[in-house]
C-alpha cells in the first residue's frame, strides 16, 4: 500500500481545510500547502504565514510550498521555514496558471532549461541542512518530449522526492495524462517518485498501485477533494460505492463555522464555501437545481437554508 499526499489547490486547500479534512477524514501521511511566493520584500504575508505557522499547522506532515524563479528569494523562504520546524520543501514547477506560466514560474520554468538547472544548483547548494528539497512538476511546457531534458537535470541533484503530474502546461486539467512519460521516468531516475493526476477512485489508485509498484506515493487533490473519504477508504481496502453523506454535512457545516469565524463577512466565507462545491456537486448528479441555489446565495443565511434543502 502506497503513501497518499493531499495535493495542494489554491484557494482550497489552505490551513482551515486541511486541518479539518484530517479530523473528519484523513487517511493521507502528507499535506501540501498552496504555494507561496517568496519575493525581494522577504517577508511572507499574513495569509501564507497561516499556511505554516507551527502553532496551527503540523510540523511533521505539512509540506510547504514554494512558487519562484529567483534562488535568492527560495533560500530566504526555505531558512524561515526550516527554523519553524519543518524538514521538507516543495517545489512547484506544475502549476499551468497564465499569469504564472507568463511569469517563468511552476510549469513555465520547465520551458527554460537553462534557468532551470542554474536555480536548483543554487539552491542545493544553499539549503539550509536538515531541510530536503521535493519537486511537483508537470511534463514541460509545450510538448512532453521537452520531460526527457527535465529529468536530465532532475538527475544532477539530490531531490527528495518527485511528484509528476504526467501533462503538459498547454494540457491544464483536460487532456488526458500521459502516462507513458511516467513509465519513461521509472527507468530513467533514481529519484523517488510519486504518481499525481486523474485519481478519482479507489479502483484507480489499485490500477496506479500495481502498475507501478515502485513508487513511493500517489498525491491526490481533486478527485480526493470531491470524494474526501477517498484516501481513507484506500487504507482501509473498502470499495466506495457511495459516499458518506452525513459525514460530508458535518465535515461542511464544521468548515462552514470555522471559514466564518475566520474571515469578515459573508462574501469571502461564500467564495469559498462555493468553491467547493464546484467539486462536491459531482458527489449530487440529480440535483442540479439545488447546486444552482447554493451558487446563486448572497447571504450565509440564504446558502445555509440552500444547503439544507439540498442534504434533505
Amino acid at each position: 500500500m502506497k503513501k497518499i499526499y493531499l495535493a495542494p489547490l489554491e484557494g482550497i486547500t489552505d490551513n482551515t481545510y486541511r486541518v479539518t479534512f484530517k479530523e473528519f477524514y484523513g487517511g493521507c501521511e502528507r499535506e501540501f500547502t498552496p504555494f507561496l511566493s517568496p519575493n525581494s520584500t522577504k517577508k511572507f504575508t499574513t495569509r501564507e504565514f497561516r499556511e505554516i505557522d507551527p502553532e496551527i499547522n503540523d510540523v511533521t506532515t505539512t509540506v510547504p510550498q514554494l512558487l519562484t524563479n529567483n534562488a535568492e528569494h527560495f533560500l530566504w523562504a526555505a531558512s524561515k521555514i526550516a527554523e519553524l520546524g519543518y524538514t521538507e520543501i516543495n517545489f512547484n514547477l506544475g502549476c499551468p496558471s497564465g499569469t504564472v506560466v507568463a511569469k517563468k514560474k511552476g510549469s513555465g520554468l520547465l520551458f527554460y532549461p537553462e534557468l532551470l538547472d542554474e536555480l536548483l544548483n543554487q539552491v542545493f547548494a544553499g539549503i539550509p541542512s536538515g531541510l530536503s528539497v521535493s519537486v511537483k512538476t508537470r511534463l514541460g511546457k509545450n510538448d512532453p518530449d521537452e520531460f526527457e531534458e527535465v529529468l536530465e537535470i532532475f538527475n544532477k541533484y539530490p531531490i527528495s522526492e518527485l511528484t509528476i503530474h504526467p501533462r503538459i502546461q498547454t494540457d491544464f486539467y483536460k487532456e488526458p495524462v500521459r502516462e507513458k512519460y511516467f513509465s519513461y521516468a521509472i527507468s530513467h531516475t533514481d529519484i523517488p517518485l510519486v504518481f499525481n493526476g486523474e485519481i478519482k477512485s479507489v479502483d484507480d489508485m489499485d490500477r496506479i498501485e500495481n502498475a507501478y509498484p515502485s513508487i513511493e506515493a500517489m498525491m491526490l487533490g481533486r478527485g480526493l477533494i470531491t470524494n474526501p473519504q477517498l484516501a481513507l477508504g484506500y487504507k482501509k481496502g473498502q470499495e466506495i460505492i457511495s459516499p458518506d453523506l452525513e459525514r460530508l454535512k458535518a465535515f461542511h457545516n464544521e468548515l462552514l463555522a470555522r471559514y466564518t469565524e475566520l474571515f469578515s463577512g459573508d462574501k469571502p466565507v461564500l467564495h469559498r464555501m462555493k468553491e467547493l462545491w464546484v467539486f462536491w456537486k459531482e458527489l449530487f448528479p440529480d440535483s442540479e437545481k439545488a447546486i444552482k441555489q447554493i451558487q446563486k446565495s448572497k447571504h450565509i443565511s440564504e446558502y445555509k437554508a440552500a444547503v439544507q434543502s439540498l442534504f434533505k
